[in-house]
């Protein structure tokens, strides 16, 4: 894997945003087949997709999200290369780590680093399931705006976005 981050990474008052090592792929899985943290992403991946995602579990664009007292994994953050060709921020959190504010502590510097770092960026998206609150919660306390409402997967779904220069801090 190329270093796409400085090393130092992204630090927060509690956290520590860095790359994938080794030492996290247990806990990624667990955010695969975690029915609680999978209720709005379709369930518990398949043991087929479960082998492909071992073979290459992280890439550019993923971020850990460490505890920065003494790295425990809380969760990840991603941004990727959506469908429709946006940038996508995304996230996965453990649930003995939720309702710490970890999310919104990781999420505004990973969008902070996206409009900064990948090049070209003037709006990230990022798409939840009309019915996943805690998500959409969150969404609107990084300063994004609901943008589209659709059906993917057999369920409804809302766009969300933010522009560059844009985010409440």
């Amino acid at each position: 894997m190329t270093n796409w981050l400085d090393s130092a990474g992204i630090k927060t008052e509690r956290l520590h945003l860095r790359e994938f090592t080794e030492q996290d792929l247990p806990a990624l899985e667990r955010t695969w087949l975690d029915p609680r943290i999978r209720q709005y992403l379709g369930g518990p991946i398949d043991a087929q997709t479960l082998e492909v995602r071992r073979a290459d579990p992280a890439g550019r664009g993923m971020f850990v999200v460490a505890l920065a007292d003494d790295n425990t994994v809380a969760g990840f953050c991603y941004l990727g290369r959506h469908h429709t060709g946006n940038i996508e921020l995304s996230y996965d959190f453990l649930p003995e780590h939720w309702g710490h504010g970890y999310a919104y502590e990781a999420c505004g510097p990973v969008l902070d680093w996206g409009f900064a770092n990948v090049p070209d960026t003037e709006r990230i998206i990022a798409v939840t399931q009309e019915v996943n609150t805690r998500s959409r919660r969150l969404l609107d306390k990084l300063g994004m705006t609901e943008v589209d409402q659709f059906i993917e997967y057999g369920e409804p779904q809302v766009m969300y976005e933010v522009h560059k220069g844009q985010r409440k801090p």
